[in-house]
């Protein structure tokens, strides 16, 4: 059959990488999922999506995506709690079925397919911003962030990537790989910028409530005349560990929120109706996930110590997520070092090539995997392993 050959630009993972991985012994270090394999969701989440399905809630949720109010009402108060936006739930709020569409969805609204328009993502990125743009029939244009500031987005470049085509720019904050939290300054320069050439900003924030070192956190659609020209876009995966439950949500102008609700009604339909109360559950009493972000922020540590002073590799420490983005260009490509840990260590991390060119030469560590903290444990004994082992077959070991 003939298919439409711009697809064939995706740049996909290649799991392919892992297949001759020793299953008796593998640990995955890679992925989205809070402590996978292991279980983690709390028994009241767990509770009240099974009582849902027992009083029958398993049809169509179509009031805005709503199950019920208790879900709206959470979210309301989560946003003007935590983002400190007061949000109109029936004019600015949407729920979606993950934030992967919601995603798709902000951009595709930017954007005229097939007419040359622009987009502009960072790099390193998230892989799904620029698939979103190629998928959508628009232009990825990458904008270039440096290690020696720990990947901060330079104003100046992205100001010398906006042309007459450029409809919007996409970020994500806390980043994804790098784990850069975006400075207020920073974030203040690119709203100028978004005023000055009247472009639409599209903010994945996925990862907001894992910051570390109480480095302040910006919503950028709280910035003074952001909110009319900003899409956000927020998930329940990685702050509330509800990856199998695919529910995300969306805060955008009034004004464009039917177009958004009506193409998710066409193209996936309402959300999963029962998830929305193990959701509104999660949101009513998060406290749980103090003690994952008090982990997290010891597992980052253990990670860092554990790679200084290995020759020819550089690991910063990250400010926010749960992704260690570890330099080791000196020895040799991404996908080279992560062949050399799954055969030699049973380990899989990400290569940094799935994150965009600029991410050749990285890998990415997740350190918010394995429930088992024996188990996390022994997966940074072999990652710091497997590196010393490359860096002396390279002959740079000291």
């Amino acid at each position: 059959m003939r298919i439409d050959d711009s697809w064939r630009t995706l740049a996909s993972p290649d799991f392919s990488l892992f297949a001759d991985i020793d299953e008796s012994r593998k640990i995955m270090m890679m992925g989205a999922d809070p402590f996978a394999p292991d279980p983690c969701i709390p028994s009241h989440v767990i509770e009240a999506t099974k009582r849902a399905l027992d009083e029958g809630k398993t049809h169509y949720s179509l009031a805005n995506g709503y199950a019920e109010p208790r879900l709206r009402d959470a979210l309301v108060a989560k946003l003007r709690d935590f983002n400190g936006m007061e949000v109109d739930p029936d004019t600015e709020l949407m729920v979606c079925p993950s934030s992967a569409f919601g995603l798709y969805l902000a951009i595709r609204i930017c954007v005229r397919p097939n007419q040359g328009d622009e987009v502009l993502t960072t790099g390193p990125g998230f892989s799904e911003n620029f698939n979103d743009v190629h998928q959508i029939g628009a232009v990825n244009v990458e904008v270039p962030t440096s290690p020696d500031d720990d990947f901060e987005l330079d104003i100046d470049e992205v100001r010398a990537r906006i042309t007459d085509r450029t409809r919007c720019i996409v970020i994500t904050n806390p980043n994804n790989p790098t784990g850069t939290v975006y400075r207020r300054e920073t974030l203040e320069a690119l709203a100028a910028l978004a005023e000055e050439f009247d472009l639409g900003v599209v903010v994945d924030q996925d990862f907001e409530r894992q910051v570390y070192d109480d480095r302040e956190y910006v919503t950028f659609a709280t910035l003074p005349g952001m909110r009319e020209r900003t899409i956000t876009v927020f998930g329940t995966s990685k702050d509330l560990g509800l990856t199998g439950f695919r529910v995300g949500y969306v805060v955008a102008p009034a004004e464009i929120m039917p177009i958004l609700k009506t193409a998710t009604f066409n193209y996936v339909g309402p959300t999963n109706t029962f998830a929305q109360y193990g959701v509104a559950a999660a949101y009513e009493d998060p406290a749980y996930t103090d003690e994952w972000f008090a982990r997290y922020d010891a597992r980052r540590r253990h990670v860092f110590d554990a790679l200084q002073g290995i020759h020819g590799v550089i690991c910063r420490m990250p400010q926010g997520g749960f992704y260690h983005w570890v330099d080791v260009r000196a020895l040799g490509t991404s996908v080279e070092v992560v062949r050399h840990l799954v055969t030699t260590q049973a380990l899989g991390v990400s290569p940094g090539s799935w994150f965009a060119q600029a991410g050749e030469g990285y890998i990415r560590v997740m350190y918010g995997t394995n429930g088992d903290d024996a188990v996390f444990e022994e997966g940074v004994r072999r990652l710091a392993e497997g590196l010393r082992e490359l860096a002396a077959q390279r002959g740079i070991a000291g």
